[in-house]
């Protein structure tokens, strides 16, 4: 294929890419056949020596590739908002310098054009092409089919300053207030008993009436421990429970 069929090739996919809305895999199928064809055209820009096929198909792949990221981050540091449009005209640019260098690289040698790239595109895209179409229709498939309903869950966890606890807490004689988070999805309104364990000992209780899908804030009372030595504070709410651990005013 001649270097100006190929950026003429290249700029038709990219019109298709920037102003057509197509199928959701007819995008992906465009832009891997564009970037593997802008891949080639760097292969020629730089160098004009021929090369096997699969080494050429690889290179060609891989420069394809990088020149996306090359061109978002060209755009973003020029302050040009990103999205199709705009990747699509980046890319254009791109593709005219390299057609403009490969052209008079050509001029200058005389080297033909690799009658082998159609073929070598073909058997990048075509697999790739297909891998696609069957992944987006497997996923089509598996949206549709019935699944089993999310199991529910409660969950607590300490909230407002407790959020924040990392070590120790000093706990003072006439104890702390602490705010517990209750989360509930996908169960149905329930109670449960809400309780205060200091290292092993029950040192409060009371039921809690949780709503089902809400998330509520709770305040704790947890009393001092008998002693200054370190105490594992448990905070429980039916079979869930968060924890810290706390000094009391006394000597240990």
């Amino acid at each position: 294929m001649t270097t100006v069929r190929l950026v003429a090739a290249v700029y038709a996919a990219l019109l298709l890419l920037a102003f057509v809305a197509g199928l959701p895999w007819l995008p992906a199928a465009v832009c891997l056949a564009a970037l593997a064809a802008i891949g080639e055209l760097w292969l020629r820009a730089l160098t004009g020596e021929g090369m096997p096929p699969v080494h050429r198909i690889g290179l060609a792949t891989a420069a394809g590739l990088v020149s996306l990221p090359l061109v978002t981050l060209t755009l973003h540091v020029g302050g040009i908002p990103i999205g199709p449009r705009s990747v699509a005209i980046g890319l254009a640019g791109l593709v005219t310098l390299l057609g403009a260098v490969v052209l008079v690289r050509e001029r200058a040698t005389g080297a033909a054009a690799d009658p082998r790239l159609p073929r070598m595109i073909g058997a990048v895209v075509l697999p790739a092409s297909l891998t696609l179409i069957a992944g987006f229709l497997a996923l089509q498939a598996y949206d549709r089919l019935p699944h089993p309903p999310q199991p529910g869950y409660m969950s607590v966890a300490l909230t407002g300053w407790a959020a924040e606890i990392d070590r120790p807490v000093a706990i003072p004689a006439h104890g702390l207030h602490v705010r517990l988070r209750v989360s509930s999805a996908g169960l149905p309104a329930a109670t449960a008993p809400l309780r205060v364990r200091v290292g092993a000992r029950l040192v409060a209780g009371r039921p809690l009436a949780v709503a089902p899908d809400a998330t509520d804030a709770v305040e704790v009372f947890v009393p001092a421990p008998p002693d200054g030595c370190l105490h594992r504070i448990e905070i429980s709410l039916g079979t869930t429970s968060t924890v810290f651990y706390g000094r009391g005013p006394a000597k240990c």
